[in-house]
């Protein structure tokens, strides 16, 4: 199924199948799942990778995948809440990619 979902570009059915992984204790698939749809563009997989950085302790890793996230324009995914993406730029960024000051 994971296959045929990579093949169609189904994002939501890899970020629910990795859901699904994660809740059954596979985490190297649900995060290879999350990859993959994070890949061809889901951010609610993104948000998911950047949780599982920041859980493993892995701050640089989360903070380029969030400047992914930022790039992409997303951010809105109910997952971000999840996660301190917002606590990182409260403000935004600027174009040039650092943090905007509070107005």
């Amino acid at each position: 199924m994971a296959r045929q979902a990579v093949d169609a570009d189904d994002t939501d059915v890899l970020a629910l199948l990795s859901t699904i992984r994660e809740e059954a204790g596979d985490q190297q698939e649900a995060e290879q799942l999350d990859r993959s749809a994070a890949a061809a563009g889901n951010s609610d997989a993104l948000a998911r990778l950047i949780r599982k950085r920041e859980e493993a302790g892995d701050p640089q890793g989360a903070e380029q995948l969030a400047l992914q996230v930022a790039n992409a324009g997303g951010g809105r995914s109910p997952y971000f809440s999840k996660t301190p993406l917002h606590d990182r730029w409260p403000h935004g960024l600027d174009p040039d990619g650092t943090p905007t000051p509070p107005w």
